[in-house]
């Protein structure tokens, strides 16, 4: 019954036992040692490797594809997220230089920048290119692309913990076996390998709804209306589904048009023809609407990501065919890859040159082709599958739909003390399997906005390892996953593993012990946020108490002062966008209002020192400060005393 509901996995056998006297396995052409190797060049890894080797550690980041960056250099240029609010650390890092790089190859009235939307939006190869910018500014940082990892092999547990002492990669242009052996490690990979690898608990699949309590989980029943009525409760190891992103641009001059790909099969695309007989979408490729085939998210020079569309009649996403993928060996998951990226090929080239296509929709579909300047070496088609769910690795805390629960009737997410990053998305999965009791709905599919939300240490924490994080695949239900999984949230979680990498190295201690509240500090001398402040940002002087004092509840007993003026949740969904919105609502400091009368009594009583109430109480009735005056005098208080 229990493997029924899901996949539970401990993988033993591709993990090897080594010490330095006995080693069963080949011979590495090269073995070298660095303090931390991080796994996965992602921008999670990226960040990771950058908030590390600043402390002045040793850094190797090794990647399996050709080129650093993972989805946001290999198609996935329109990242989600809701406020820009929620947004700090390395990742505004990243947009303040691709605004300076707009800004500076074409002027800061061109439509170029316009269209970078605040750095958000940045053309692929703009995207490495400042990748590799961030990286080369710290030399202590090594990179090695075209690595494979093949396997892990661990040093004596250190206690009841298992300690990782190297991993074994392969050089795909040499075939040469390559050893890395290190004090710390970070799984930033999509799929969770090395972690996996190296024996760590994953699961693949859905919870039961029963199991964690979640609405979403199992198996799910929708109504023509595409609102939740039901679930059968039963959990499977159904995962989300996947789709290439295509960077496409309707610039005839760097346009490359798609010819029929290897393996098309006409007859699998007729159905694309009768809906658009039936003139059941408006448009094939679509921008605002959802009334579309292709959902264009445009980038600057007139390109998209074009994605896929939830509850299309037909999907970019091949619902079904990728279960196997997650923990399959190479050659399973380049079958996968290479069905995907021949059915969206196939889909394209179908609509813009098939004769059973209405005219209207093929001429419109014929302005569309690949980017001539994007993926040079890859025939203009993105380097890397959009995996949206694969393994999650069981840590220390299991993040799920309960975590983003409101406090009673408000629009506030309850506080979470131990957070290390914060997110501001919906619980959001493209479904898991083809329709059956509605054409158009895919079953599985749903999409929750929460208020914004707090994500706990223990994510990132896996059970049982003194010196591995996993900064990506992080633990939580499928659901709970689901709201995860943004390249935004993964480069703050890959910024606070580079950190408690650096505060482990620094203290000779396990990852695991590691304390909170130092991951914290660190996390907002460089910017980072651990909890949602609308109007404050990282250059306030209010931002480090804010962020400080908000983890400890202070920030709360503000927002909830709002509560009489929160609507109601029917209300705030209709009022609130999906995507690039304005910030959420009644989670603003103000600080330069004078510092009410219950408000500050309640942040006084938060004071556990006698001596720190009575200095609070006699600076209040000496000032009548506003609110940052007074958060700033609790912040010294409590600093002071730390």
């Amino acid at each position: 019954m229990f493997f029924r509901i899901f996949r539970l996995h401990v993988m033993f056998f591709l993990t090897v036992f080594w010490n330095t006297s006995t080693f069963a396995y080949s011979t590495p052409q090269d073995i070298t040692f660095h303090d931390l190797v991080v796994v996965g060049a992602t921008f999670s890894g990226i960040a990771a490797s950058i908030n590390a080797a600043k402390y002045g550690h040793s850094v190797v980041i090794v990647e399996e594809y050709p080129m650093i960056g993972g989805l946001m250099t290999g198609g996935l240029s329109f990242t989600d997220f809701i406020s820009y609010e929620s947004l700090g650390g390395t990742f505004r890092d990243y947009m303040q230089r691709v605004e300076d790089y707009y800004s500076r190859r074409y002027g800061k009235e061109s439509k170029q920048f316009q269209d970078c939307h605040g750095g958000i939006h940045a053309e692929p190869h703009v995207t490495l290119l400042i990748f590799e910018e961030m990286l080369s500014e710290y030399p202590n940082i090594r990179v090695l692309t075209d690595h494979r990892i093949e396997s892990v092999f661990l040093d004596k547990p250190d206690k009841d913990a298992k300690k990782i002492k190297g991993v074994h990669f392969k050089n795909l242009k040499t075939n040469e076996t390559v050893a890395l052996l290190g004090k710390t490690f970070i799984d930033a990979t999509y799929e969770g390998d090395l972690a996996a690898f190296a024996g760590a608990e994953y699961r693949i699949g859905r919870e039961s709804r029963q199991e964690y309590g979640e609405p979403y989980a199992g198996k799910l029943f929708l109504d023509k209306g595409k609102m939740l009525v039901g679930s059968t409760g039963q959990g499977d190891y159904r995962v989300q589904g996947y789709n290439f992103r295509l960077i496409m641009t309707n610039d005839s001059k760097n346009q490359v048009k798609i010819d029929q790909p290897k393996g098309y099969k006409r007859k699998e695309y007729l159905p694309i023809a009768e809906v658009l007989q039936q003139e059941k979408v408006s448009q094939v490729f679509v921008e605002k609407s959802r009334d579309g085939i292709f959902r264009l998210q445009m980038l600057p020079n007139n390109k998209a990501d074009v994605n896929d569309i939830k509850n299309a009649p037909v999907r970019m996403a091949l619902l079904g065919e990728n279960y196997d993928y997650p923990d399959g060996d190479w050659p399973t998951r380049k079958r996968i890859i290479d069905r995907h990226k021949e059915h969206i090929l196939g889909m394209v080239y179908f609509i813009q040159n098939d004769p059973s296509i209405p005219k209207k929709y093929k001429k419109e579909a014929q302005q569309w082709g690949l980017a001539k300047d994007e993926f040079t070496d890859n025939e203009n088609f993105p380097t890397r599958l959009y995996i949206r769910e694969a393994r999650r690795i069981m840590g220390n805390y299991v993040f799920t739909q309960n975590d983003v629960n409101t406090i009673d009737s408000s629009l506030v997410v309850a506080l979470k003390r131990d957070a290390i990053a914060i997110g501001d998305y919906a619980l959001n999965c493209h479904g898991v399997s083809p329709a059956s009791l509605y054409p158009s709905i895919a079953e599985g599919d749903y999409n929750y906005i929460p208020p914004p939300f707090q994500i706990p240490f223990g994510v990132i924490l896996p059970k049982g390892f003194s010196n591995l994080l996993v900064s990506v695949a992080v633990s939580s239900s499928h659901v709970g996953f689901s709201g995860l999984r943004l390249e935004p949230i993964w480069t703050g979680l890959g910024q606070a593993a580079g950190l408690t990498a650096h505060l482990a190295m620094e203290n000779d201690i396990k990852v695991s012990e590691v304390v909170v509240g130092s991951v914290q500090e660190l996390l907002h001398q460089n910017r980072a946020k651990t909890v949602y402040i609308s109007d404050i940002e990282a250059d306030s002087k209010y931002f480090k108490a804010a962020q400080y004092l908000g983890v400890r509840g202070f920030l709360h007993d503000v927002y909830l002062t709002y509560k009489e003026q929160m609507p109601g949740v029917k209300t705030y969904k209709s009022i609130r966008g999906t995507q690039y919105a304005h910030a959420f609502p009644f989670h603003e400091l103000k600080p330069e209002k004078t510092i009410e009368r219950e408000l500050a009594k309640k942040w006084i009583d938060r004071l556990d020192s006698q001596n720190d109430k009575n200095e609070a109480q006699k600076y209040l009735k000496v000032h009548s400060p506003t609110r940052g005056a007074f958060l700033l005098k609790i912040y010294d208080l409590l600093k002071n005393g730390d």
